[in-house]
């Protein structure tokens, strides 16, 4: 009995489990109906988003053809206006079409409305053209009859031309103008001469500028160096020259560089007081080797030597003062002055106001004692 119990138990288990089965293939048959149903329905949506955005194309483009149009009218109506060509009217005023140079009281969007609508109440009166342009339709039509009433008009023109009155004094005038165009070629011809022999003028001084700059500044760059040596006594010192600039060198500095006895090369800037003296009395004999100038004043020029290079200047001074130049030097120091040919001494006197007095001495009389080593 227990066992068939059981086995109800168990029969009654399948059978349902049959029928569960059984809904469960029901069910995903409905499934799959739906499942087409909603494939089916999205291609009709797909075929209706393509059918709605070719429609919005197309809407898209006729207002686009519509605005076209507005704008060719608005432009017509406003040619006729600036013209001053009366429109027969049904609606409307010609004090109704604007104009681009008419006060502006809005935006450009709300000022584009504002003419629209003013326009579109305006409605011509075409009663009175031909029935064949009444029923004019296509813009190939219209342009046909355009095209034969600018024949008409050139035609008139052209008849117009032929029967106008000649002037009279048209030859006179003529002659006025060639006569006036001969005078003013005849301007110009002289001014582009003018000009040319203007700019020859001007290369041959710009040649004779570099030539004359030349020649000085080679016979300087030339003879500083041998200069430099003779005062500074040693032939291991060394000057030179050179342009920034060597196409056109006045149009810019010139470099000088000197080298002092026993010592590597330096920028001018970190010579010495006397170094830079005996190179600046270097610069000036040489300049003064191109041109000679009969004599120097020159003043205090051992202000910032030392008694060697004093002795040096001042030997080399007077060798060139027999031959080459005279020079008239002022100095407090005694190793300059006694090497020279006579002194001028200027002193002050005490009396009533302070004068001054001079004395003169003449030294060719006595002899020069022996150099020293480094003169």
């Amino acid at each position: 009995q227990e066992e068939h119990r059981h086995m109800k138990i168990i029969d009654e288990t399948m059978a349902q489990l049959q029928d569960l089965k059984n809904q469960h293939l029901t069910k995903k048959s409905e499934v799959n109906d739906k499942n087409h149903e909603m494939e089916d329905i999205r291609k009709k949506l797909g075929g209706a988003n393509k059918e709605m955005t070719q429609l919005q194309k197309e809407v898209t483009a006729i207002e686009t053809k519509l605005e076209q149009k507005r704008s060719d009218r608005h432009n017509l109506l406003q040619s006729c206006k600036m013209q001053d060509i009366k429109l027969p009217l049904r609606q409307g005023s010609m004090e109704d079409i604007s104009q681009e140079e008419s006060e502006e009281t809005g935006s450009n969007s709300q000022r584009a409305s504002n003419v629209c609508a003013k326009e579109a109440m305006i409605e011509i009166d075409y009663s009175e053209l031909n029935e064949d342009l009444q029923d004019a339709l296509s813009d190939e039509e219209v342009k046909i009859e355009l095209n034969g009433l600018q024949q008409k008009v050139t035609e008139h023109q052209n008849i117009l031309q032929r029967i106008a009155a000649p002037n009279m004094k048209a030859m006179e005038k003529l002659d006025s103008v060639r006569d006036k165009f001969q005078e003013t070629s005849e301007e110009f011809e002289a001014a582009r001469k003018r000009a040319k022999k203007a700019k020859q003028a001007f290369e041959q001084t710009k040649k004779e500028r570099f030539d004359r700059f030349n020649a000085c500044f080679e016979a300087v760059a030339t003879n500083i160096d041998e200069i430099y040596k003779a005062l500074s006594r040693n032939s291991s010192a060394q000057a030179f020259l050179g342009p920034e600039n060597p196409e056109e060198p006045y149009l810019d500095g010139i470099n000088y560089n000197c080298v002092a006895p026993g010592k590597r090369f330096r920028p001018m800037d970190n010579l010495s007081g006397g170094e830079k003296t005996v190179a600046a009395l270097a610069l000036l004999f040489a300049i003064h080797s191109y041109k000679p100038a009969p004599f120097f004043v020159l003043d205090e020029i051992d202000a910032a030597l030392d008694n060697t290079n004093i002795g040096k200047v001042a030997n080399y001074i007077k060798e060139q003062s027999v031959s080459n130049f005279q020079a008239v030097v002022i100095s407090l120091k005694e190793e300059f002055y006694t090497k020279a040919d006579a002194l001028i001494g200027v002193y002050p006197e005490q009396g009533d106001c302070v004068i001054s007095k001079v004395l003169t001495f003449d030294l060719t009389g006595f002899p020069e004692a022996g150099p020293s080593p480094n003169e």
